[in-house]
């Protein structure tokens, strides 16, 4: 697993850099996860019948997914960090 790659340290512009890995399964610390989960759901909500339906409203529903989602999903993420950085647990 190449983020696990104990030669990283080696490298002098990352050996400066304090690595901390990600707990195995995080979804809450990527933003990502918040998209995915969010079109999704729009997708469902949007009640394909067909194959081309369902390729239609992929599309669709991607594009509804705007930058306040994002800025939010960002900063929900930030504030379980900032959780994290004082030793206060995680329960999502």
């Amino acid at each position: 697993r190449i983020h696990h790659y104990r030669g990283l340290n080696d490298d002098e512009e990352i050996a400066s850099y304090r690595i901390k890995y990600l707990p195995p399964y995080s979804p809450f610390l990527n933003p990502i996860e918040n998209v995915f989960s969010v079109w999704k759901n729009k997708v469902i909500r949007g009640g394909a019948r067909t194959e081309p339906q369902l390729r239609i409203l992929i599309y669709e529903k991607f594009n509804e997914i705007t930058g306040e989602h994002c800025s939010s999903f960002y900063r929900k993420m930030l504030g379980y960090l900032q959780k994290a950085e004082v030793g206060q647990m995680i329960l999502e």
